[in-house]
């Protein structure tokens, strides 16, 4: 029996930071309501990925390097880069997300 290779920790994490905004976004979970980030204002003008802006956050200022690596920041710009590069905040169930990040962050994924 082979075991399948052990993740990095990193990688956990950014699994887990995206499916809690998923649950903020998406099934507006009210415990998770102080994390919510206002979504972004769509382009005045038509591009090829105007559709998309919609369902992007603005992303906090950060003005120190510890800030900028925090959860609000950090998983912000991660949303707002499976919207540009995925349809995966699209599906119906955490579940489905879950599996489509995983898969997405793999090393030989997006990266």
């Amino acid at each position: 029996m082979q075991l399948a290779p052990l993740q990095p920790l990193q990688h956990r994490r950014d699994v887990a930071g995206l499916c809690v905004t998923y649950k903020i976004l998406k099934q507006g979970a009210p415990h998770l309501a102080i994390l919510r980030q206002p979504w972004a204002t769509p382009h005045s003008y038509s591009t090829r990925d105007a559709h998309k802006r919609d369902q992007q956050l603005i992303v906090p200022f950060a003005r120190t390097e510890t800030f900028f690596r925090s959860f609000l920041p950090r998983y912000s710009r991660l949303w707002n880069r499976v919207v540009r590069q995925t349809d995966m905040h699209q599906v119906a169930t955490l579940h489905i997300f879950k599996c489509a990040v995983n898969a997405w962050l793999m090393p030989s994924g997006h990266n």
